[in-house]
C-alpha cells in the first residue's frame, strides 16, 4: 500500500459520482476536441514549469482524471512519478487507469472526493488543482476542499489553483443565468458551481494556513466560440486550418500580458505555499 493512503472514508454521494459517470460518457460519445484540451494543456504546463521549477521529489497530487480519461493531453505525469490522481467517478479513474496502464503506469489512481481525501496528513509535496473545485453548489463547499488540500500537503507543499472567473463578464453572466438553459443551448456541458473572487481565494488560503505568492488569469481564448470552432473544424478534417485554430488558441494567451487579464481570463490561477514548521506566518497579498 502507498505511504500517502490513509483508511478515510468518502462521504460523496452516489447520486454525485453518476452524473460524471454520466458525463464521461456523454464525452467519449463527442468530438476530440483535440485542439482545445491540447491548448489546455499546454496552459496548466507553464503554470508548472513557472511554479514548480524542478518539481520531482516527494508526491504529487492532481485533483481530478477527467482529461486523463477522455485524452492523450493530461497532465498527472507532469506532476513527477508516483504522482496521485483522484476522482470522486469510479468511471473515470477507471478510463483514466486503461489510458495510463498503456502510456505510463507509474502513477496511483484512487475514488474519492475532495471534500475528505483519503490521503494521510502532510503526505503530498505538490498539488495540481485545475478548476476541480468549481463543480460545488456551496461556497462552503469549496472551503472543506482547500482545508483538505492544506491539510495532506506537507510542510513547504506547493498548491497550485484555478477558479472559474468571476471577474470575466462572460463567466459572470454565465453564472447568474439557470445551468438548465445553459446545458440545453449546449453552452455549458457539465455542471458549474460556485467559484471564488480574487479576493476571495486569497482569503480562504490564509485561512486554511496557506500563503499566496503568485496570481495570475489563464486561458483568454473565448471558450465557447473556439470549442464550437475546433468541432467544425475536426468535423471538416481539414489538417492545415486545425493547425490555423491551434496557433489561433495559443496566441490569445498573450493577453495575460496586459493589464486587462482578470476581464479576459476565463481562470483565476494562484500559487500558494504551506509553510514549515517553524516559519512565522507571511501575510499573502500579492
Amino acid at each position: 500500500m502507498s505511504p500517502v493512503i490513509s483508511v478515510k472514508n468518502s462521504t460523496q454521494s452516489i447520486q454525485g459520482k453518476l452524473y460524471w459517470d454520466e458525463i464521461l460518457a456523454e464525452s467519449c460519445r463527442g468530438a476530440p476536441l483535440d485542439a482545445w484540451r491540447s491548448y489546455m494543456q499546454q496552459i496548466y504546463r507553464r503554470l508548472l514549469r513557472d511554479w514548480l521549477p524542478g518539481a520531482t521529489s516527494g508526491f504529487g497530487l492532481k485533483t481530478d482524471l477527467f482529461e486523463e480519461a477522455v485524452s492523450p493531453h493530461y497532465l498527472l505525469s507532469d506532476l513527477g512519478q508516483g504522482s496521485v490522481g483522484i476522482d470522486c467517478s469510479p468511471a473515470i479513474v477507471q478510463a483514466a487507469c486503461r489510458r495510463l496502464q498503456v502510456n505510463n503506469p507509474q502513477h496511483l489512481l484512487i475514488v474519492g472526493e475532495l471534500r475528505q481525501l483519503p490521503l494521510k496528513a502532510g503526505a503530498i509535496k505538490r498539488v495540481l488543482a485545475g478548476s476541480s473545485l468549481d463543480h460545488f453548489p456551496n461556497k462552503s463547499d469549496i472551503a472543506k476542499s482547500l482545508l483538505e488540500l492544506a491539510r495532506v500537503l506537507a510542510p513547504g507543499g506547493t498548491l497550485v489553483i484555478t477558479f472559474d472567473n468571476p471577474h470575466n463578464p462572460v463567466v459572470w453572466l454565465r453564472n447568474l443565468l439557470p445551468f438548465v438553459w445553459l446545458n440545453r443551448l449546449g453552452l455549458v456541458p457539465y455542471y458549474v458551481g460556485k467559484t471564488y473572487t480574487r479576493t476571495e481565494a486569497r482569503k480562504q488560503l490564509k485561512a486554511v494556513g496557506l500563503t499566496v505568492t503568485d496570481e495570475t488569469a489563464v486561458a483568454h481564448a473565448p471558450r465557447a466560440p473556439a470549442i464550437w470552432l475546433v468541432m467544425l473544424v475536426e468535423r471538416l478534417g481539414w489538417p492545415s486550418l486545425q493547425s490555423l485554430i491551434a496557433r489561433f488558441l495559443d496566441s490569445s494567451e498573450r493577453l495575460e500580458r496586459w493589464p486587462t487579464r482578470y476581464r479576459t481570463g476565463y481562470y483565476i490561477a494562484l500559487r500558494a505555499q504551506k509553510g514549515r514548521r517553524g516559519d512565522p506566518p507571511c501575510d499573502t497579498s500579492v
